[in-house]
């Protein structure tokens, strides 16, 4: 199992406390339901791996399609400002709906992970930050090593 090392700031050469990152499990979707089906066609459709859709929506919501959290709607967390640049006209609400929040989602991860080179790390950087950002927060990287760790598997 990947666990990334907590600062302890002791001097001696005692373990550093490690605390694991998203277990894989976590929040995981039946591959026979309908919803990871959904996420399997707008993941290829927009030439997104379906393992890094998969760990952005666990990060994000944990696979819960209602969640709404400090302006963020559904599955993929998105804002309705940035679904608007993907093309969205709707209320914001309407990106509870899973097929309209992994429609928009997945173009902006799509854009993200083009802009980033197909790196995993700057894909999510891009998505967690914005499109333009270009320089790693402490915040995306532990965002990316949780992205890997769920991409790794168990």
């Amino acid at each position: 199992m990947f666990t990334l090392p907590l600062a302890t700031g002791k001097a001696d050469n005692a373990p550093a406390k490690t605390e694991p990152p998203a277990q894989p499990t976590e929040g995981a979707v039946n591959r026979a339901s309908p919803l990871h089906d959904l996420i399997a066609r707008h993941a290829a459709e927009n030439g997104v791996p379906f393992g890094l859709a998969d760990a952005v929506i666990r990060i994000e919501s944990r696979y819960n399609a209602g969640i709404v959290h400090a302006g963020n709607y559904g599955l993929m967390q998105l804002r309705a400002q940035t679904a608007r640049g993907m093309g969205f006209s709707g209320s914001p609400a309407a990106l509870l709906d899973p097929e309209t929040n992994l429609r928009f989602g997945m173009k902006y991860l799509a854009e993200a992970y083009r802009l980033g080179g197909g790196d995993i790390c700057r894909a999510v950087m891009r998505y967690q930050s914005g499109l333009g950002a270009t320089r790693f927060s402490a915040a995306n990287r532990i965002y990316c090593a949780r992205a890997r760790a769920i991409m790794a598997g168990p």
